[in-house]
């Protein structure tokens, strides 16, 4: 199937900037499409909250977005590389903000990305949730809270003490499945994102996170392609809604 890139890669669409996409782990970045050149394959886009610079060290980089097609929703990338660096782009309501503009190859092709960027909640965007370990339901602001999460996976905050007593979340061993139920705020609306349950596991403990706390890595191991689509938004637009105010900032 081909894609027509100028019905696709608009002025004002979100986009994400996905580093090393066929490796282990590749990296993303959420942004917005400010320009576009299509005829010498040129599109600006808002440096993303890490910004880019010469510097930034990768051996591929895709500029991708996604469309709908037939039902479904599909991620389009093109291969591209940073060419220009600007600390002064001209918005349409006269401020500046910093920009980026990436040279592109052609053609576009469907993409699938699983790891990305991890998404440190915030005031507005924040997630309730409750999980089951051994058996005992625990639960966000008493038991734990949820300090960052991606398409795959989520960091836990846990206290090491619980009214002067050890909690027992710190018992969690590496391997061991977690049901997880995730309740997605955006402060900005009045009902929940999405309320939907997923399957992990503990990938990862570190209990020297601090003095009074641990943290412990969650893997997600089974999602719907409803409730995947629901996480991915809100990430998305967490990121996007970030950009926002540091442009208005700026």
């Amino acid at each position: 199937m081909g894609f027509d890139i100028e019905n696709i890669f608009l002025p004002s669409v979100g986009v994400d900037l996905v580093f090393d996409m066929d490796s282990l782990t590749p990296i993303s970045r959420s942004s917005i499409i400010y320009d576009t050149d299509y005829g010498n394959r040129t599109i600006t886009i808002a440096q993303p909250i890490v910004p880019v610079t010469s510097e930034t060290q990768f051996d591929e980089l895709h500029l991708t977005t996604i469309i709908h097609i037939k039902q479904r929703r599909v991620r389009i990338g093109l291969a591209c590389k940073p060419i220009k660096f600007i600390d002064q782009y001209h918005l349409a309501n006269r401020s500046t903000t910093k920009a980026l503009v990436v040279e592109y190859r052609l053609p576009p092709v469907e993409t699938n990305i699983r790891s990305a960027f991890r998404l440190p909640l915030s005031q507005r965007h924040n997630i309730k949730a409750k999980l089951l370990l051994n058996g005992v339901e625990y639960f966000t602001a008493k038991d734990f809270k949820i300090k960052d999460i991606s398409f795959a996976g989520m960091g836990l905050v846990v206290p090491k003490k619980l009214n002067g007593k050890p909690n027992p979340l710190t018992q969690a061993q590496s391997g061991t499945l977690v049901p997880v139920g995730m309740i997605l705020v955006d402060r900005g609306q009045q009902a929940p994102v999405g309320t939907f349950p997923v399957k992990t596991k503990v990938a990862r403990l570190n209990p020297n996170y601090s003095e009074t706390h641990m943290l412990i890595g969650l893997k997600i191991i089974a999602i719907t392609a409803e409730s995947e689509d629901l996480l991915n938004r809100f990430i998305h637009n967490a990121q996007i809604d970030e950009l926002k105010r540091i442009s208005k900032r700026g």
